[in-house]
């Protein structure tokens, strides 16, 4: 039996956020088992941690939805390092500490930092994501989602993500977005004839003024109808909107970003854009979260008979 927790990322407060499925004993565990315990537990996505065996990185971790394996999850991510940090397997030095990470795509940086509150505070390299204007029909776009294409912002275009078979569609009023009722079937059919694999939908009007952006964001290709917080799609955006001279001018940018209204599971994104030279030269995402259960999980799924 495998230990495992529940974790809700981006809040404070429990029954909120995200929900992320977390092991951080997975060393025995295959891609199988991984997938299986994913599929089991039914979270968008699951954080998976193995010791290393290179000196230059300290943890392994992979991420896998109920579906397929991704290459980066925000979310889980930082449930898992909540999760390291109660069971005391985080080196602090003071109250700040700085994590390398092997992923099947590369090392990712992870710091956290104590939060006498509570769970530390958890940020992570996200990158910089490479963005493309698309070329698709934004009619045809918008309502491949569900979406009204006269709800689109005439302002800013649609954007494709090809790193992460992203399609970022912009949308001009905070009501038409929580109005939407998403078309999983639509996504599918759109993003298998278009290339993509997520659908995130971006708007400038937030119900909280300090907040520069509200976020929906599905990806049913993925076994995911819709994700309530995400991480990584915020770091996309902040990109996104850099491109689009709508973000302020810096070296250092701490922006926060709303998401999981439309599904009760309000949850906040902090994303720090670091320029060098007038440039992204990375963005970090994050924020904190709380273990709501722990339990134990089949390292096999028991064969079938017949």
């Amino acid at each position: 039996m495998i230990p495992f927790a529940l974790v809700d990322a981006f809040t404070d407060q429990p029954f909120a956020g995200n929900t992320a499925g977390v092991v951080i004993a997975a060393d025995s565990l295959s891609t199988e088992q991984m997938q299986a315990i994913a599929r089991e537990l039914g979270q968008t996505e699951t954080c998976f941690v193995s010791a290393s065996d290179e000196p230059e990185t300290d943890l392994v971790l992979r991420w896998f939805t109920p579906a397929v394996e991704v290459d980066l999850c925000g979310h889980a991510t930082v449930a898992a390092f909540v999760c390291l940090a109660a069971a005391e397997r985080i080196e602090w030095r003071g109250d700040r500490a700085h994590v390398r990470c092997a992923t099947r795509v590369g090392t990712v940086d992870v710091w956290l930092e104590r939060n006498a509150a509570g769970s530390p505070r958890v940020m992570l390299s996200a990158g910089v994501a490479r963005l493309f204007p698309a070329t698709d029909d934004r009619a045809a776009a918008a309502s491949s989602v569900g979406l009204n294409p006269a709800a689109l912002d005439s302002r800013l275009p649609l954007v494709a993500d090809p790193g992460s078979a992203r399609l970022i569609i912009p949308v001009a009023r905070l009501d038409d977005l929580l109005r939407l009722t998403p078309s999983g079937s639509g996504m599918i059919a759109y993003g298998r004839d278009h290339g993509y694999r997520r659908f995130t939908l971006v708007c400038q009007e937030t119900q909280d003024p300090r907040h520069f952006a509200h976020l929906r964001h599905f990806a049913p290709a993925n076994g995911i109808p819709e994700d309530p917080v995400t991480g990584t799609a915020h770091a996309a955006l902040a990109v996104y909107l850099d491109r689009e001279g709508m973000l302020p001018p810096g070296e250092r940018l701490v922006l926060t970003g709303e998401q999981g209204h439309a599904v009760n599971r309000r949850g906040v994104v902090t994303v720090e854009v670091l320029r060098l030279n007038d440039h992204i030269s990375d963005v970090r995402i994050g924020g904190t979260a709380v273990t709501v259960a722990r339990g134990e999980v089949m390292a096999r799924p028991p064969l079938t008979s017949g």
